[in-house]
C-alpha cells in the first residue's frame, strides 16, 4: 500500500500503522491488511458492544464538512453531553477506520518542526458509505417509524404522464426523432411522483405487517390497525388497483420505445458526458432496467400494488382475531359483568325503570330479524301488543317449531345400532375367513380376493418393518407375515386379478406369536436364508396374474 510519509509511517512504535485515505471506495484498510470485497462490514459498528459512542462518533463526523482530528472529536462529543478522552476517541476511530466507515490522512500542513512529522497526527472523515449507513441509520432504524400518507396524487401523476407518452408516441416502431423535450419531461415527472409512491408504500406495508404480525395488540394498537385497514388502505388499494391497471397498460404500449426514450433521457442531461464515460450514473428513466422495473412495479398480477392488496387481505383475519381477544378477555364481555353493570345501572333513582326496559324490553328491531312497519306502537311494545312482523322464509323453512317446554324425546334407533352390529359382524366374519385361507395356504396357490388383500396388508407391513437377521416380520388385522432373505428364488402372492412377486425373499403367513404351518416351511427346504442387507424391499405388482418373472419396469419399493 503507498505510504504518504515514510517519517510518520515509522513515527508512533507503539500503535498501530495508520490508514491511507481512500477516496475512491470509502473502505479505508489497515497496513498490512487486505481491503474488504464488499461493504457488508461497515454496518458492523452498528451491533458492536460500544455502539452508541461509534454512533455518537459517527454523528460528529457526518455533520462536519472538514476532517477532524481526535481532538477536535472529543471535544464535540463533550459539547454534545458524552465525555470521551481523546485515547478512547482514537481507539474507537481506529475500529470504525478498519470496519470502512471512517477514512484518513495523515494531516502535515501544520508541522513547523521535525518533531512534529512524528507524531499521530491523523484527520478522520466519513467514509462514503459509512455516510449512507449513519443517514439509514437514523432515518429509519433509529426511533419509532411513522407511516407515511400514500400519495394517491403521485399516482395519478405517473399514470397521466404515461399516459401521455403512450398517446404521443404510440406503438409503432421507435424513432429516437420523435422523442422530443416534452416527453422527456413526462418521463422525468413520472419517474419521480413514482419514486414518492415506492417510498411511502413500502412503508405502509412494514407498518400495516408489524401491526398484522402481533397477536397481543391492546385497545389502542387494535383499533389504529381497524382505521388503516378499513378507513384508508383498503381506499388506497383500490385506487392502486385502478391505476396499476392504466399504467401497465401505457407501458405495453411504450415497450418498443424503451431504448429511445432511455437515450433521450441521458441526451438531455446536463452531465450526459459523465455519464457516458461512466463517471456517474443516469438518473431514473435514463436506462432500459429503469422501464422493465417499472413494468414489474404494475404489474397487475405480481406487482407492487398486487402485493399491497394480497397483504391487505392477509391482515384482515389478524385484526378480527385481536378484536375477539380483546372482547373476551374484556370486563364488559362476559354475561355476569354485563349483568352486573345494569343491575348498578337500575338502581339509579330516576330512571332506573325506563334503562331497565330497554335493555330487557322487546324491540322491534330485534324482533325475529325484522323491523315493523308502525312507528306509533310506543317506546317498549310488549311481545303480544305490538306490531306484527313477517318471518323470514329461511326462519320458517329452518326454524324449529313445537310447543314450548321441555324438548322432544330422542328418536329410537334401536334398528340402525342392530343393522351397524349386523355389518360389523358379517366384516369380522368375512376377515376371518380370509385370515383361515391365508394360513392354510401354500406358496404358489392362487389365493381368493379377500384372502390376498389380507395377506397383502400384512406383507406391506413386514416390509416396513426392521431387519433381525434374514427376517423381517409384521401384523395387520391378526394376520403376522414373515420375510426369509434367501437371495434366490422368487415368493408370490397371486390374486385372480392380479399378483405380487418379491424377488430374493419368501413370505411366511402365521399367527402372531406362533410358528408358520409345515406347508408353509416346505418351501425354505431347498433354500438357505442369508442376511437380510436391509434398506428397501423390491416389490412387483402384476395387474393380471401371470408367471413367476421379474419386471423391473413394474417394481415399485416399500420403505424398510
Amino acid at each position: 500500500m503507498p505510504q504518504q510519509d515514510a517519517l510518520a509511517n515509522r513515527s508512533d512504535s507503539t500503535a498501530a500503522p495508520r490508514p491511507t485515505s481512500d477516496s475512491g471506495g470509502g473502505a479505508a484498510a489497515t497496513a498490512g491488511a487486505t481491503q474488504p470485497a464488499d461493504s457488508r462490514r461497515v454496518v458492523g459498528y452498528l451491533l458492536w458492544p460500544e455502539a452508541d459512542d461509534y454512533i455518537a462518533i459517527m454523528d460528529v463526523l457526518e455533520a462536519s464538512v472538514t476532517d477532524l482530528s481526535g481532538a477536535d472529536i472529543a471535544a464535540s462529543l463533550a459539547a454534545a453531553g458524552r465525555e470521551l478522552d481523546v485515547r478512547t476517541v482514537e481507539s474507537r476511530l481506529d475500529m470504525l477506520t478498519e470496519a470502512g466507515a471512517v477514512s484518513a490522512r495523515s494531516d502535515t500542513s501544520r508541522a513547523r518542526r521535525y518533531v512534529e512529522l512524528l507524531a499521530r497526527n491523523w484527520r478522520y472523515t466519513a467514509s462514503p458509505t459509512g455516510r449512507q449507513v449513519h443517514r439509514f441509520w437514523r432515518t429509519v432504524l433509529a426511533g419509532t417509524p411513522t407511516m407515511r400518507e400514500i400519495p394517491i396524487a403521485s399516482l395519478n401523476r405517473v399514470v397521466t404522464n404515461l399516459e401521455t407518452l403512450a398517446a404521443s408516441l404510440g406503438a409503432g416502431p421507435a424513432d429516437l426523432a420523435r422523442v422530443d423535450a416534452a416527453c422527456v419531461d413526462a418521463a422525468g415527472i413520472a419517474f419521480t411522483s413514482h419514486d414518492d409512491l415506492d417510498t411511502a408504500l413500502v412503508g405502509a406495508e412494514d407498518a400495516l405487517t408489524g401491526l398484522a404480525d402481533r397477536f397481543d395488540l391492546d385497545d389502542e394498537a387494535t383499533a389504529e390497525l381497524k382505521g388503516l385497514l378499513v378507513d384508508y388502505a383498503s381506499r388506497v388499494a383500490t385506487e392502486l388497483d385502478t391505476g396499476s391497471a392504466r399504467a401497465a397498460s401505457a407501458l405495453r404500449t411504450l415497450s418498443a420505445w424503451f431504448p429511445a426514450l432511455a437515450d433521450a433521457a441521458v441526451s438531455a442531461s446536463q452531465a450526459r458526458e459523465l455519464i457516458v464515460a461512466g463517471t456517474l450514473s443516469a438518473s431514473r428513466g435514463g436506462r432500459v432496467e429503469d422501464w422493465e422495473g417499472l413494468v414489474d412495479w404494475f404489474d397487475p398480477s405480481t406487482g407492487r400494488a398486487a402485493r399491497f392488496a394480497l397483504r391487505l387481505v392477509r391482515t384482515l383475519p389478524s385484526m378480527h382475531a385481536n378484536l375477539r381477544r380483546l372482547h373476551s378477555s374484556a370486563r364488559t364481555a362476559s354475561s355476569r359483568s354485563r349483568a352486573l353493570s345494569l343491575a348498578r345501572a337500575v338502581l339509579t333513582p330516576d330512571i332506573g325503570v325506563q334503562v331497565f326496559q330497554a335493555a330487557v324490553g322487546d324491540h322491534s328491531w330485534r324482533k325475529l330479524y325484522g323491523e315493523a312497519d308502525e312507528d306509533d306502537a310506543g317506546r317498549n311494545p310488549s311481545w303480544r301488543g305490538g306490531p306484527q312482523v313477517p318471518v323470514p322464509t329461511l326462519l320458517r323453512t329452518q326454524g324449529r317449531s313445537g310447543p314450548r317446554g321441555r324438548g322432544a324425546a330422542p328418536r329410537d334407533d334401536a334398528g340402525t345400532r342392530a343393522e351397524v352390529a349386523a355389518a360389523r359382524a358379517r366384516r369380522e366374519a368375512a376377515h376371518s375367513a380370509a385370515v383361515a385361507a391365508v394360513l392354510a395356504w401354500s406358496p404358489g396357490q392362487q389365493l381368493p380376493e379377500p384372502a390376498a388383500r389380507a395377506a397383502l396388508a400384512a406383507l406391506m407391513t413386514a416390509a416396513r418393518a426392521g431387519v433381525s437377521g434374514p427376517r423381517r416380520t409384521g401384523a395387520a388385522g391378526g394376520l403376522a407375515c414373515t420375510l426369509i432373505h434367501t437371495g434366490t428364488g422368487i415368493g408370490a402372492i397371486r390374486a385372480p386379478t392380479w399378483s405380487v412377486l418379491l424377488p430374493g425373499r419368501i413370505p411366511l403367513f402365521h399367527r402372531l406369536g406362533q410358528r408358520p404351518a409345515p406347508q408353509a416351511l416346505a418351501v425354505l427346504s431347498d433354500l438357505t436364508p442369508v442376511a437380510d442387507p436391509g434398506g428397501r424391499v423390491a416389490i412387483t405388482w402384476n395387474h393380471q396374474p401371470g408367471p413367476t418373472t421379474v419386471s423391473a419396469g413394474d417394481s415399485q419399493e416399500g420403505a424398510a
